[in-house]
């Protein structure tokens, strides 16, 4: 709806455009006269170029769909003059320069134009600069209002245009200049150039506006605030009809379909980010993208140069990110069977594809109620992994030779051992079985008192290498004779034991998790593209021997429910953080098939606390989330089977470190093996032809150790 406006503001109006418009006409005659040799005002200069713009890097997901965008001060994506809309260009043309593939730079033509336009709607219709004035202005003299800037910006522009058309056609330096200037405007929210804004406003390219969508951006050249359509609706709903009305009046499109346009809606809200002043403006995915470009020396050899390329560079960032995945893995965590009696956890899902190590999905940071973002699943202080950790006491177990079926004690610990070590108990760790039991019984059975004999056994040094060699960075060696390292008393982080566990499935072959397949640079050439290192961490046999023990787990062991459907192998550690009152603070489960290896935990991002709920333990809990994710994820899939290891041997008896008797067997999961002359009672260590000798046992005369960390258990 037209405002109505008195006579005496049309006059207003009317002479203030005519006192203009002398002020242009003047500038545009001295501007002309310059092209003549005697002008010394505004003497040629000899070279003129634009200049190079800055424009953000744009990322794209694993199907190559776009994704997200890192951009600085100018979010700016710069496309071509023919991916842009013959509406869009034909309405621009129209408003702010009708003339310009006639004129040379500045048109007295255009000034009157726009005056008799802009008079006649009662308002800015039409501009009076030429496109090339216009460019020159953004780019060369800025914006500052004296007569002096106008001239110049005059001069520059006819010098622009009779250099950029000196070795070409009219029409081809025509569209340089255009084309240049369609990526250099400023539309408002942070977008420069109208990709950018088609993005902001109606999540579109450039190429697909339609006339309504081209009007209403057309109108936020001359006042990209004040014409917000998502501020300023109806003020907006004007512009946009002012500027159809200009196109009608070229017979660009017809009045009937005019008046269709100014019926649909306007944009209520930014379709797409266009700035992005703080990390919470971009997804947990977005920020790791970010982060890994910033760390790569590939890109540039400065963090500085590396910064500029990343948000000023226009970069095509092809990732990792699986759409569907972390779809699947963000409604797996709002499953969180803690969250009821415990409102401040938080269910981290963090899942790596054991071939390359490609992280597909992440839901690993909660907000604060203070706006604050903290991460979970990479942090920089990682949580207990509880039992979890007991996999890769196991891997060392089978590097030094040992074999899935030796049988291990699972007595309690000697009462002149776990004094020293400052725990209670008459018999420490807790819930052992007595007796003894395979390998792949005690881990599918979590059982702690085996595998601290295990880690002693084998040397804590020797477990602390296997994990690292994982992946696992923030562990150190303990003394040998304290036995929290096994149970969990260490740090580690959902991600890096999501990567750990997929180089398990990966017959032992170590691929570092991370976000990005290939980056092109802003000119089209590849300068970097993903190659998986594909290390062997550890032996074949030693990963497809543990794969077979943590299919016990799914099968019988601590996650007994674990199976997924249609029979599709999987294999996985439950892990929980208990405290000394029986209470557990974080809770785990990582779990792999051949394609996925993923892993879950439970806990309070902010602190470390006891949850309520009834049994609160890995296999109950987090396994839970995990299945929630996996077999929707699975689901249509071939069914991959694990490869099979070479023939196991038969059952040894691992030599109890503690000197105690190992006692009956009570455990009778066992992995088919090879004729051997071992005996059941034969008492074994690691093979000496492929493993460094254990750490002996300490005497009954050692000094106390350390007090151990909380018990980690299934």
């Amino acid at each position: 709806m037209r405002r109505p406006r008195s006579t005496l503001a049309k006059f207003a109006t009317t002479f203030l455009g005519g006192a203009v418009a002398i002020a242009l006409v003047s500038g545009v005659t001295i501007a002309v006269a310059a092209q003549t040799p005697k002008a010394q005002s505004f003497r040629p200069l000899s070279k003129l170029s634009l200049p190079e713009l800055p424009q953000g890097s744009t990322l794209y997901d694993m199907n190559g769909a776009r994704m997200g965008r890192l951009t600085g001060a100018e979010n700016r994506e710069i496309v071509a003059l023919s991916q842009i809309s013959p509406q869009m260009k034909k309405t621009v043309l129209a408003v702010e320069d009708r003339d310009f593939y006639r004129h040379n730079g500045v048109s007295a033509r255009s000034v009157a134009r726009a005056l008799k336009a802009n008079t006649e709607a009662g308002g800015v219709a039409q501009g009076g600069s030429t496109i090339t004035q216009q460019l020159v202005k953004l780019t060369m003299v800025g914006n500052e209002r004296t007569l002096s800037r106008k001239l110049k910006e005059a001069s520059l522009a006819v010098q622009l245009e009779r250099q950029f058309c000196q070795d070409t056609t009219k029409k081809d330096c025509k569209d340089r200049i255009f084309e240049q200037y369609l990526n250099t405007i400023y539309l408002g929210r942070g977008a420069y150039g109208v990709q950018s804004a088609a993005r902001t406003y109606f999540g579109l390219d450039a190429k697909d506006l339609n006339w309504g969508q081209a009007a209403t951006l057309v109108s936020l050249i001359r006042n990209p605030t004040g014409y917000d359509p998502t501020r300023f609706p109806e003020v907006a709903r004007e512009r946009r009809r002012v500027v159809l009305d200009v196109a009608v009046g070229q017979g660009l499109l017809p009045r009937d379909q005019a008046d269709l346009y100014n019926e649909v809606e306007l944009p209520t809200e930014v379709r797409e980010r266009s700035t992005v002043a703080s990390a919470a403006d971009l997804s947990y995915f977005e920020r790791k993208v970010r982060d890994e470009l910033l760390r790569s020396s590939w890109l540039a050899p400065t963090p500085e140069l590396r910064k500029y390329l990343v948000f000023n560079g226009g970069l095509k960032v092809s990732t990792t990110y699986d759409p569907r995945a972390q779809e699947l893995a963000e409604a797996a965590a709002r499953t969180n069977p803690l969250k009821k009696a415990n409102p401040e956890t938080q269910a981290v899902v963090a899942s790596v594809e054991p071939a390359t190590g490609a992280v597909r999905a992440v839901v690993g940071e909660v907000s604060t109620p203070r706006g604050t973002i903290v991460e979970v699943a990479d942090a920089k202080v990682g949580r207990s992994p509880g039992s979890s950790f007991k996999t890769f006491t196991f891997a060392a177990a089978m590097e030094a030779g040992y074999s899935v079926n030796d049988v291990i004690s699972a007595n309690p610990a000697p009462p002149r051992l776990y004094a020293g070590w400052g725990v209670e108990g008459p018999s420490w760790p807790a819930e052992c079985n007595g007796g003894a039991m395979p390998l792949i019984t005690a881990l599918a059975k979590s059982n702690n008192c085996a595998f601290v004999r295990l880690q002693q056994a084998v040397g804590s040094d020797k477990v602390v290498d296997v994990a690292r060699r994982l992946g696992i960075n923030t562990v150190q060696s303990p003394r040998d004779e304290v036995p929290s390292l096994t149970l969990g008393g260490v740090s580690v982080r959902p991600l890096e034991m999501a990567a750990a566990y997929a180089a398990i499935a990966n017959d032992g072959k170590y691929n570092p998790p991370h976000f990005i397949t290939k980056v092109v640079d802003g000119k089209g050439k590849v300068i970097y593209e993903y190659t998986p290192p594909n290390t062997q961490a550890i032996s074949v046999q030693s990963a497809r021997g543990t794969t077979a023990a943590l299919q016990q787990v799914v099968r019988a062991g601590t996650y007994a429910a674990g199976a997924l459907p249609e029979d599709r192998p999987a294999a996985g550690k439950t892990g929980t953080n208990e405290q000394d009152s029986g209470a557990n603070t974080d809770v785990w489960f990582v779990g792999f098939t051949p394609e996925m290896s993923t892993a879950v935990w439970i806990g309070n991002p902010g602190a470390v606390t006891n949850m309520r709920g009834g049994k609160v333990q890995g296999g109950s809990t987090s396994a839970r989330v995990w299945r929630a994710f996996m077999a929707p994820y699975l689901e249509g899939r071939p069914v991959v089977k694990f490869a099979a290891a070479d023939p196991f041997k038969g059952k040894g008896t691992v030599k109890d470190p503690w000197g105690g008797e190992t006692g009956p067997v009570v455990g009778s999961s066992t992995v088919p093996g090879r004729a051997t002359k071992r005996s059941s009672s034969t008492t074994v260590g690691p093979n000496p032809s492929t493993a460094p000798p254990t750490t002996s046992p300490p005497p009954a005369t050692s000094p106390p150790a350390p007090p151990a960390p909380e018990a980690g258990t299934g």
